[in-house]
Parts: C-alpha cells; sequence; structure tokens
C-alpha cells in the first residue's frame, strides 16, 4: 500500500506538471460553457425533445449533460495522454524504472486520472448549468444540479478509466483517441436503427450510450455498470500488454 500511495504521488506531480492537461482542462471548460449556452438557447427556441422537460420545466443539470458530448472530448484527450504520452516521449521507461511493478503503476494512472476527471467534472457540470439557468429564463429550474454534476464527475471518472487502460493497451495518442471516439461518439448513433431491436441493444451495450442512461436517470445503475464494465476490460487489457510487451 505504501508503495503504491508513492506511485500515485509520483504520477500526480507528472500529471500537473504536463502543460497538456492545463489546455485540456480549460477546453473542457470552454466547451461546457458553449455547449449549456448552445443547447439552453435551442430549449428556449423549443427544439429540444420532451425527454428533457421536468413538469414543463428544462432542469439546468440536463443542459449540462447535454453539453458534456462536446466537453467530454477534452476529457476523453487528458485521460488517454496521461498513458499514451509515456510511450510518444520514451518516459515509459524512466516511470518503469522508478514503478517496475507494471500493475501497479497503471493503477497510480488510473487511480491519479478518475480524481482529476471527477473533481473537474463537477466543476464543469456546475458550470454548465450556472451557464444555462439564466438563459433558461422562466422556462428553467435549478433543481437537481448538484446531483447532476456528480453523476457527471463519476462518469468523466469512469470513462477516464477506461481511457487510461485502452491508452495502455494501444499505446500510440492517435489510434487510441480514434478507438474511443469510434466507442463513444461514432458507432453508437449508427447503430439506432428504428425497428431493429438487435442493434439498439447492441448500441445500449456501448460506453457511450451507457452513460446516456445513467446520466438521464434512465436505466441509471444498468448504464453505470456497463460503463464500468468497459473500464475494467480496458484496464485488464492495458495490464496485459504492458506486462507482455517490452516498453
Amino acid at each position: 500500500m505504501t508503495r503504491l500511495r508513492a506511485a500515485i504521488g509520483a504520477e500526480w506531480t507528472k500529471l500537473w506538471t504536463t502543460r497538456t492537461v492545463w489546455w485540456a482542462l480549460l477546453s473542457a471548460l470552454v466547451l461546457m460553457a458553449a455547449g449549456a449556452g448552445q443547447y439552453a438557447l435551442y430549449a428556449g427556441n423549443g427544439d429540444l425533445p420532451a425527454s428533457v422537460f421536468r413538469d414543463g420545466l428544462v432542469p439546468a443539470g440536463s443542459i449540462a449533460v447535454l453539453a458534456l458530448s462536446f466537453a467530454q472530448l477534452a476529457f476523453l484527450a487528458l485521460a488517454m495522454l496521461a498513458m499514451t504520452s509515456e510511450f510518444s516521449t520514451g518516459t515509459i521507461r524512466s516511470s518503469l524504472t522508478w514503478v517496475p511493478a507494471r500493475g501497479r503503476l497503471l493503477l497510480a494512472k488510473c487511480a491519479v486520472v478518475a480524481a482529476v476527471t471527477f473533481v473537474t467534472g463537477v466543476v464543469a457540470g456546475l458550470l454548465g448549468s450556472l451557464v444555462a439557468r439564466p438563459l433558461l429564463d422562466d422556462l428553467g429550474t435549478s433543481a437537481g444540479v448538484l446531483t447532476q454534476s456528480l453523476k457527471i464527475g463519476l462518469y468523466l471518472a469512469v470513462l477516464g478509466i477506461l481511457a487510461v487502460g485502452l491508452g495502455a493497451a494501444l499505446r500510440g495518442p492517435v489510434l487510441t483517441l480514434v478507438v474511443l471516439l469510434l466507442l463513444i461518439v461514432v458507432v453508437p448513433p449508427l447503430l439506432q436503427v428504428p425497428d431493429i431491436a438487435v442493434l439498439n441493444a447492441v448500441a445500449d451495450a456501448m460506453p457511450g450510450v451507457a452513460g446516456n442512461h445513467f446520466l438521464e436517470g434512465d436505466s441509471p445503475l444498468v448504464g453505470l455498470a456497463i460503463v464500468s464494465a468497459w473500464a475494467i476490460a480496458a484496464v485488464l487489457a492495458g495490464r496485459a500488454v504492458l506486462q507482455r510487451r517490452d516498453a
């Protein structure tokens, strides 16, 4: 346990001394604010689906969830770069010299990324709600903002672990980002074809759609379990590759 705490401390220092992290976090907050403003204006114009409304009002937290479709891209970039940058720059050799237990190194990275994405995800959720609420005017409500922001943080933390594990398995930043985008953004809408239950079931089992179910309150526990299963599978795959292949 002492060695794991030391590894987590090292990864924490390493993460915050990387300039890319700061840019990714700033981009995430900007995307959240911009997306929340855009969706709040859509709501005012009646251009959002009826499922967003609660008792005739639009919760500001629900607008933040919609805006997360933009902001999560920056969080994904941050999470996967925490792992893939080690291979791109060659610092993985130094990291494994300091922490020779490869499973422990991967676990430390997952812990740090999960903590950072959870806290900043909660902040992003609150920011999105704060931007959306005045734009919604009489159509909006602040009910459940904190709960929704905590759910956003939790979803992003699990998604961050998924990105770290996938980065360890694939190693390359471009390939890792492409696979993440395919799993979360690109493939699910292609599978959600009306009246084809099998394809819709496959889409529901993918991390992006399952995450939406969790955030929107539609089968939340099942959605969180599916995203967590993807994250665990990615970490196990990343650990297997780290153990088998040379740095």
